[in-house]
């Protein structure tokens, strides 16, 4: 369209094609989706003066109000006015908008007139405007579409003039890529602006399904999530990839290809966002398109100039596929298909900077402490020795080795040459073998790297000499090489004392010492193994080395469990699954050993429900693949569990998944005892003496657990006289290996006593083992079916319900112990509800005077979720304060 430089448009309003064309509503040639949150929006805006509906180029900005003009009752005429460039002139503008408003039947007077001059408009024209259409019957609705090519101040003015004096008879919606208007702010400030923006325009899963679907095209519904997500909802996007699927025997095919499967979809972003910009934004663009997000720093840093965060701003405000991220203030990131249309363009226009515009966003990522980003940038720069430099130099091995970032990591590294290059690289490609299990190339390449290390300048020595202290003791812990890890962790420490920043670097101490207490822990040495784990315990108190922390905790958790210290094994366990949970772990990497502490103590307590799900969360970890301690221990309480419901095929079977060679190596003694001892039981309790005898025969050493076992044994086979024999020295305290053997030994001496027929013996006997198991709460050999557990609670129920903390009580006129029933009974009753971990976590602190807060403190959580668990505890335990619910725990030994 083109007009005289000063002469307005004349006789425009009288129609013509150009005319027709920008004063009438888009006809809808394309399916449509039923979008009633967005209909709603419009009607509810329009029943004020200024709706503002932006969104980028294709995202349905038009096809909204074109549907709903055809779909709703607009409040009254509705005129349209699909504005170009040339309309950036107030004569141009309001030429148009007038003709509009007539076609529309807005019944504007004649007097009103038509501007003359292209440059300018009399004030008293607009006033005539305003004033016609304050006097109008009905309010009119005026549609400005593509309104972000109107930038003349003359013309914002103007518009703000007629809305504000047509006493509330125009009814303005703007269709814009650019919602940043100044002359909006008063609006705003007035709450008089109502806004459908880009992310309200963005297809829902459904409505992208349904879109879909009007196209003729199905799709399952994780394939539809894809499509929906790498397109953002953008309309656009999700209607191009329609067409293209259309023509593709399998459309999911185009979707895994996104963002450049189909050339139309990409050369729409090139046609309507790329080449829409200036240049000095388009060359701002290709020169950030290298990082997912981008910050104003950042971006000053690859463009190699200031104003960052002025174009950033500014790319937002226009809708430029550009948005600013919520979960991080100050940073923004382009839409997938921007991206990648940006990458394309800048590999063919500028091929030569791509790898140096890597090599800066590497330099400024580690500037600013973000390791995992420097080093992915580094190696899409192909630049590996700098890669290595930063882990080595940043002391990162261990966060290659272990943590949450270990995948990024290691997909970053994944062109990582598998020779040359000088120690820095050798020790990243050791820990990248170890991770892979592939020991042999592991011991080649740290050999390498600690033989080239005085190449190395001499202030990286220490670090990179630290970096193969850890893979060292690291490989030590999977040979069960003890003598090997207390020399890694010796040179260790002596490395990191060296660095500049000795002290700081906990997380590879951390790593260190969990590897040479697992090594401890493996070989029996569990005095060894608990003063390392809690060295660990106070080295890996800081967020860095949360990671290394879950080992510990879990491990000195079972170490804590197997000693019988319940109370604290399940502490320490609990610990390292809140750990866990905070990281957001999934099962599958998770180490096992926090869920295996806890069923070991729900297994001794009786809680045989929590001990299943504790075992099979230990079970699908990661540890219960590659370490020993756990793919050991998980089968043998599946066996005791097992057991104890006489399930004896299933526990015979479990016994037997338990590998009998480790590593090459033999399964240490005291695990080897352990199994033979817990084969004995199950083998005893099938009445199979013989093989009961040989698993006996087989433990290496002496204890009080195996004299007891052998105990057992003789009374099942009727040999009173041994049974005796064996109990007494259990019994006198002479052998001593932990709580649970003297608590069996005396339930085994009431059986004896009660078949000698000694009751007041038997009863006394009882009552001592009883006892003895109240302090940790061990129910499980008083809970198991037979003559020495729950057979000798029937025989003497008086002395049950006495310990109400079994959990049983004695119902009225009934001689076997149950839940009590009913009104009137003197025992308390247990909770019906069993408390969570963490209510009874919470329980504990109550009962130590701690306030909430104290006790949000201590859990590293907020005041409201202990006071979420309270309630839960009030509600299970009947009662409504505080104190009460303490007494009630102390009476049920619960606390």
């Amino acid at each position: 369209m083109s007009t005289a430089p000063d002469i307005a448009g004349g006789d425009r309003s009288r129609g013509g094609p150009l005319l027709t064309t920008k004063t009438a509503a888009p006809r809808i040639r394309t399916p449509v989706v039923d979008r009633p949150r967005l209909l709603q929006l419009v009607s509810r805006g329009v029943e004020g003066l200024l709706t503002v509906v932006s969104g980028a180029a294709g995202s349905g900005k038009t096809l909204l109000l074109a549907s709903w003009c055809a779909r709703t009752t607009p409040p009254g005429p509705v005129a349209w006015l699909t504005l170009e460039p040339e309309d950036d002139v107030p004569g141009e503008f309001w030429t148009y908008v007038l003709a509009s408003l007539r076609r529309a039947g807005a019944g504007l007077p004649d007097d009103v007139g038509v501007p003359f001059l292209a440059g300018s408009v009399p004030h008293d024209l607009l006033a005539r405007l305003a004033d016609a259409l304050a006097t109008g019957a009905t309010p009119v609705v005026l549609v400005l579409d593509r309104f972000e090519v109107v930038r003349d101040p003359q013309v914002h003015r103007g518009l703000d003039f007629v809305l504000r004096h047509a006493d509330g008879n125009l009814r303005l919606v703007l269709l814009t890529r650019d919602d940043g208007a100044r002359w909006l702010r008063g609006y705003e400030l007035r709450g008089e602006v109502a806004r459908v923006r880009n992310g309200d325009l963005a297809f829902t899963g459904a409505e992208a399904g349904d879109l879909l679907r009007r196209h003729g095209i199905g799709l399952p519904p994780e394939t539809l999530t894809a499509l929906t997500e790498r397109t953002h909802g953008w309309a656009a996007g999700l209607r191009l990839s329609a067409l293209a699927m259309q023509q593709r025997r399998e459309p999911a095919a185009l979707v895994a290809a996104l963002p450049g499967a189909d050339p139309t979809l990409t050369g729409y972003v090139v046609a309507e966002v790329l080449e829409a910009q200036p240049p000095d934004v388009r060359d701002f663009l290709l020169s950030t398109c290298v990082v997912d997000r981008v910050c104003p720093a950042l971006a000053d840093a690859l463009t190699g100039r200031a104003g960052g965060e002025m174009v950033l701003a500014r790319l937002q405000s226009a809708n430029v596929l550009t948005t600013a991220v919520e979960q991080a203030p100050g940073w923004y990131e382009y839409h997938p298909l921007l991206v990648h249309v940006l990458r394309g363009e800048l590999g063919r226009e500028r091929p030569g900077s791509v790898e140096e515009l890597h090599r800066r966003a590497s330099t400024w990522f580690d500037g600013a402490g973000c390791l995992v980003e420097a080093v992915q940038h580094a190696a899409a720069a192909a630049d590996w020795p700098l890669a290595a430099a930063l882990l080595v130099r940043r002391l990162g091995i261990g966060r290659l080795l272990a943590g949450r970032e270990a995948p990024q990591l290691d997909a970053a590294l994944r062109g990582l040459p598998a020779t040359g290059g000088g120690a820095m690289l050798a020790a990243v490609r050791a820990a990248r073998a170890l991770t892979a299990c592939d020991l042999d190339v592991c011991r080649e390449q740290v050999g390498l790297a600690e033989d080239r290390a005085p190449e190395e300048a001499e202030s990286d020595r220490p670090l990179l000499l630290a970096s193969t202290a850890v893979i060292r003791a690291l490989l030590a812990r999977i040979d069960g090489d003890l003598p090997a890890a207390e020399a890694a962790l010796a040179s260790g420490e002596a490395q990191l004392s060296r660095t500049r920043e000795a002290g700081q670097h906990h997380d590879l101490l951390a790593l260190l010492l969990s590897s040479v207490a697992a090594v401890a822990f493996w070989a029996g040495r569990f005095d060894e193994a608990d003063r390392v784990l809690r060295h660990g315990l106070v080295v890996s108190s800081g967020p860095e080395c949360r990671y290394p922390r879950l080992d510990v905790l879990g491990r000195l958790a079972v170490l804590e469990a197997l000693r019988g210290r319940l109370g604290q094994a399940a502490e320490l366990g609990r610990a390292a699954i809140t750990l866990a949970d905070d990281l957001r772990l999934p099962l599958a990497h998770r180490t096992g050993t926090g869920d295996l502490a806890l069923a070991l103590v729900a297994v001794e307590q009786g809680d045989q429900t929590a001990a299943r799900r504790h075992v099979d969360h230990a079970s699908r970890s990661a540890e219960a693949r590659h370490d020993p301690l756990v793919a050991s221990l998980v089968p043998l309480v599946k066996a005791v569990g097992y057991a104890d419901h006489r399930d004896v095929r299933r526990a015979l079977s479990s016994l037997a998944t338990v590998p009998a060679v480790v590593g090459g190596r033999p399964l240490p003694p005291w695990l080897a005892d352990r199994l033979a001892l817990t084969s004995a039981l199950v083998h005893t309790d099938r009445r199979d003496a013989a093989a009961a005898t040989a698993a006996l025969d087989s433990v290496g050493s002496p204890s009080a657990q195996l004299t007891v076992r052998r105990a057992a044994l003789a009374l099942a086979t009727g040999d009173r006289g041994r049974t005796a024999a064996l109990l007494s020295p259990v019994l006198a305290g002479d052998v001593v290996d932990g709580a649970g053997s003297r608590i069996e030994a005396w339930l085994l001496a009431a059986q004896l006593h009660l078949v000698e027929g000694s009751r007041p013996l038997a009863r006394a006997a009882l009552d001592r083992a009883l006892t003895l198991a109240r302090p940790e709460g061990r129910r499980r050999l008083l809970l198991r079916p037979g003559p020495s557990g729950r057979g000798l609670l029937s025989a003497f129920p008086d002395v049950t319900g006495a310990h109400a903390w079994l959990g049983l009580a004695t119902p009225a006129g009934s001689g076997t112990p149950g839940r009590t029933e009913g009104p009137g009974t003197e025992q308390p009753r247990m909770p019906v509800e069993h408390l969570t971990e963490r209510e009874a976590t919470v329980l504990a602190r109550m009962a130590q005077a701690m306030s909430a807060e104290d006790i949000a403190n201590d859990l590293v959580v907020s005041v409201n979720t202990v006071k979420t668990h309270q309630r839960g505890i009030y509600r299970k335990l009947a009662v409504s304060r505080r104190n009460d619910a303490v007494r009630r725990a102390r009476s049920l030994g619960l606390v």
